[in-house]
C-alpha cells in the first residue's frame, strides 16, 4: 500500500522530519553554498506527472501516485504494478524545511520586495509559495536575526576605520539627516543616517518610532541626538557634524556638543534659496530675477567650494553677485578694489547680457535675499564646503527597501535599513561606464525642474555581493538546531517602545 510519512502531509515549513542526515559537516556547508545557487525552473504539474508514468526500477507502469505539498515543494511517491516504491522532492530539506520555501522568504525580504508583492503575482500565475504565516515565521526567525549580525560586523569595520583616523589625528568629519517613511506630518518611523565624509559610506543609522516624540517633526531630533551619542559611546571622537539649518538640532549641537564643529549642508541651503528665489520670481515686478536663478544658485556653491575654509572670504564672495548681476565687475568695498574672478567680458558679451537695474524691484528683492542676516550668520558654518548629497543618494537606496507607502514593523523596518545600508556602502564607490574604447558614457536627460538638456554620467551596474552571503547565513543558521523556529529566543530583541501608535484603547465592535 502506497504511503507518505506522516508528517510530509502536515506543513513541513513547521514540523522537521523526524529522519536524520548522515553527510558530515562539511558536506552540509558545500550543499548549502551551491543549494541558493543551483537554476530553478517553472515547470507545470502536468507535465510533471508525466515523469511518474513508469517505474524507474523495472519500467512497469505506476498504479498508484501521491502527492504533497509544502508552499513550493513537491513531493510525490508512486508504486508500480511490480510493488516497487519511490519518493521525489522538488527540493532538499534543511532540518525538515523545505530549501526553496527558506530560499523564498530570503529573496524576497533581501531584494526589498513583500510578501504582498510576490504573493499577488504568484498567485496569478498559480505558482506555489510559502503561505503568509510560513514566510512571517521564517522572517523573524532567520531571515532579520542573520540581516542584524552582519550589519553590526560590517559597521564595527568602519568604526574600526574611523578610529584609526582619530589615532592618526585625520579628523573625523561626519554628516546626518533623516528621512520619514511617509510624507507629510503623519510619519510612523524616522531613519536617521550618519555618513562618514570620507569614504561616504553610512557608519550608522538610528529608526525613531513616533511614539518616542510628541510628534513626526520630533522624531528626526531624537535620532541624530541618539545616533551621535552611540557613536561618542563608541570610541569615535568627531571633529565636524554635519546637518541641515533645523533650530532643534542646531540647538542641540550648541548645547550638548559645543566640542563639535557644527556645519550645514550646503545642499539644503541651495536647495531653500532656490524655492525662495522661484517664489519671488512669480511676481510682474520680480520677473527679470528667472533668468538668474541658476547662476544664482551655481554662485552659492562656487563661493562655498572655493573659500577655501575662511568664513570671510566666503561671504566676500556670495556679497559680489549684487555687483556681477548688475554688469559691475570691478568696485571698491572696504577702501579695497575688487573684481570678479570670471575672465573680461567682451564687449558684445557686456552687450548681450540681461544685467538688473540697481533701481528695479528685482534688484531690490534679491539684495533683501542674498543679504538676509541669518543667511550670512549661517554662512560662518559653511565654509568647509559640506553638504549631504550622497545621503540623498543612500535614501533613494533606503526607498528599494522601505517604501513610503507601506507599513512596517519595528523589526522589518530595522532589518530593511539595515540592508539598504549594506547596498549603499558597497556601491558608493562604482565607476562611471565606458565604451569599449573608454570613452566615459553619458545620457541627455531633461529634467522638469531645470528645464534645460542635460549629460547625465551613466554609472557601471551596482552589486549585492552581501546577499549571497546572507543567503549562505540563513542557510546555515536553519542548520543549527540550536535555533528554534518560531521561538522567542531566536528572534532579535526589540526596544522597549509602545508597538501601538494609538492614544486611546481599541474600542469593542458593538
Amino acid at each position: 500500500m502506497l504511503s507518505l510519512d506522516p508528517t510530509t502531509e502536515k506543513d513541513l515549513s513547521f514540523v522537521p522530519l523526524s529522519s536524520t542526515s548522515t553527510s558530515t559537516p562539511t558536506t552540509e556547508e558545500e550543499e548549502a553554498n551551491c543549494r541558493f545557487k543551483d537554476k530553478k525552473w517553472i515547470v507545470n504539474e502536468s507535465s510533471l506527472m508525466e515523469l511518474f508514468t513508469r517505474c524507474h526500477h523495472c519500467g512497469a507502469s505506476v498504479t498508484e501516485t501521491k502527492k504533497t505539498t509544502c508552499g513550493s515543494l513537491i513531493r510525490v511517491a508512486w508504486e508500480c504494478s511490480n510493488g516497487h516504491q519511490g519518493k521525489w522532492n522538488s527540493c532538499d530539506e534543511i532540518r525538515g524545511m523545505p530549501a526553496n520555501n527558506l530560499l523564498v522568504a530570503a529573496c524576497t525580504l533581501f531584494t526589498g520586495a513583500t510578501y504582498v508583492d510576490i504573493d499577488d503575482w504568484a498567485s496569478l500565475l498559480n505558482l506555489q509559495i510559502p503561505k503568509k504565516t510560513t514566510f512571517y515565521a521564517i522572517q523573524s526567525s532567520y531571515l532579520i536575526p542573520v540581516v542584524d549580525v552582519m550589519y553590526k560586523e560590517q559597521q564595527e569595520k568602519l568604526l574600526e576605520g574611523l578610529r584609526t583616523q582619530n589615532i592618526l589625528q585625520k579628523g573625523v568629519h561626519l554628516s546626518g539627516d533623516g528621512r520619514n517613511d511617509s510624507p507629510g506630518f503623519s510619519a510612523k518611523y524616522c531613519t536617521y543616517s550618519i555618513m562618514d565624509g570620507s569614504t561616504n559610506q553610512v557608519v550608522h543609522y538610528e529608526l525613531v518610532q513616533v511614539t518616542e516624540a510628541a510628534s513626526s517633526v520630533g522624531m528626526e531630533p531624537i535620532g541624530f541626538k541618539r545616533g551621535l551619542n552611540s557613536l561618542l559611546e563608541m570610541g569615535i571622537d568627531i571633529d565636524v557634524m554635519t546637518t541641515d539649518r533645523s533650530p532643534s538640532i542646531r540647538k542641540i549641537m550648541r548645547v550638548d556638543y559645543p566640542q563639535i564643529h557644527h556645519e550645514f549642508d550646503i545642499w539644503h541651503v541651495v536647495k531653500g534659496f532656490f524655492k525662495k528665489l522661484l517664489s519671488v520670481s512669480k511676481k510682474k515686478e520680480n520677473v527679470d530675477l528667472q533668468p538668474w536663478i541658476k547662476s544664482i544658485c551655481n554662485h552659492l556653491w562656487y563661493a562655498c567650494a572655493s573659500c577655501n575654509g575662511d568664513p570671510e572670504v566666503l561671504t566676500e564672495k556670495w556679497k559680489s553677485l549684487l555687483h556681477h548681476i548688475c554688469g559691475e565687475h570691478r568696485w571698491e568695498e572696504n577702501g579695497r578694489q575688487q573684481t570678479c574672478a570670471h575672465d573680461d567680458l567682451t564687449h558684445d558679451q557686456q552687450r548681450r547680457k540681461r544685467w538688473l537695474r540697481k533701481e528695479s524691484t528685482a534688484f531690490r528683492t534679491l539684495s533683501t535675499l542674498v543679504l538676509h542676516p541669518n543667511l550670512l550668520k549661517d554662512m560662518r558654518q559653511m565654509a568647509l564646503f559640506k553638504h549631504t548629497g550622497n545621503l540623498e543618494v543612500y535614501h533613494s537606496v533606503l526607498l528599494k527597501y522601505c517604501r513610503k507607502n507601506l507599513h512596517f514593523h519595528y523589526s522589518s523596518m530595522t532589518a530593511r535599513s539595515q540592508l539598504a545600508v549594506m547596498d549603499h556602502n558597497e556601491n558608493v564607490n562604482h565607476q562611471q561606464a565606458t565604451t569599449s574604447s573608454g570613452v566615459p558614457r553619458y545620457n541627455i536627460v531633461f529634467p522638469k525642474q531645470n528645464k534645460d538638456w542635460l549629460a547625465r554620467k551613466i554609472y557601471e551596474p551596482t552589486t549585492q555581493n552581501f546577499r549571497d552571503e546572507l543567503l549562505q547565513r540563513v542557510q546555515e543558521r536553519r542548520s543549527d538546531p540550536t535555533v528554534l523556529f518560531k521561538d522567542p529566543s531566536s528572534q532579535v530583541s526589540l526596544p522597549d517602545i509602545p508597538c501601538n501608535i494609538a492614544t486611546k484603547p481599541k474600542p469593542d465592535k458593538e
